[in-house]
């Protein structure tokens, strides 16, 4: 999906010494849901070169895989972008959808999402590793290698003299619930932002944060005290009554002298 759409894009790139930008975004809410989204921007010098870009860009089998695809349209500097989503319920959804972004030589190696502990007070912990060491590679699945033979467009990249660093960005940003309590990445409130490294090194993005939930704590605490006022109240109501009712009773039964 992602990984044969920026092939083809950085193909054209490599032709024209142009450059691809791709932010990959993870979103999560409270419960542990939320929605992974993909944006790739190429800028206006590969549509002046390549017109025919978006025509070669395939979403079929992201679509069948559940991916809400928006269709390549012209950014307003005369750029092309793609942008494709996918809602999840849970880390282990979120876990799956990560895998899909990434083959055997990266770039989303191993990355996963837990959450631990209880509704009102829950700790996140995002793992794993930023690492294209396969080049080109990185973004062509298995079968694509078998058939071309190696990685996609390497001998345009040979050719052009361009490296893949220079050829095209990745960023993965992440937003977690609660208190960011360590992370390998920049944060910006609650918003943790990493560069994918393109040249084999690695890059970790071990993150925890801790969500407490004061909000539904307090409203917990006073839902059990407002419980605890209205039985009271009606106990006390009914004491009332009780006595009322029993001092009417020896007031009608008490002779008249």
């Amino acid at each position: 999906m992602i990984r044969r759409t920026l092939a083809v894009a950085i193909a054209a790139v490599a032709l024209c010494a142009c450059q691809v930008n791709a932010v990959v975004t993870l979103d999560v809410a409270q419960s542990g849901a939320g929605a992974l989204t993909i944006d790739a921007i190429a800028d206006s010098e590969v549509l002046t070169k390549v017109p025919d870009l978006a025509d070669d860009l395939r979403f079929d089998d992201a679509i069948a895989s559940g991916w809400v695809v928006s269709r390549p349209n012209k950014t307003a500097d005369g750029g092309l972008q793609v942008s494709m989503t996918q809602s999840f319920d849970n880390p282990e959804q979120a876990t799956a959808l990560l895998a899909q972004l990434s083959g055997e030589f990266g770039p989303f190696k191993q990355i996963s999402l837990s959450r631990s502990g209880k509704d009102t007070d829950s700790t996140f912990q995002l793992d794993g590793r930023l690492q294209a060491d396969g080049g080109l590679k990185a973004f062509a699945d298995p079968k694509l290698l078998q058939v071309i033979g190696g990685a996609p467009f390497a001998q345009n990249l040979g050719q052009a003299d361009l490296d893949l660093g220079k050829a095209m960005t990745i960023d993965f940003v992440a937003t977690l619930p609660g208190v960011v309590e360590r992370t390998t990445g920049i944060d910006n409130a609650n918003t943790i932002t990493w560069r994918v490294p393109l040249d084999g090194s690695e890059q970790s993005v071990l993150t925890t944060s801790r969500n407490t939930a004061v909000r539904a704590t307090v409203a917990r605490l006073i839902s059990g005290l407002f419980r605890f006022l209205l039985i009271a109240w009606l106990l006390l109501m009914v004491g009332v009554t009780v006595r009322f009712l029993y001092k009417r009773r020896r007031t009608t039964s008490t002779p008249s002298e």
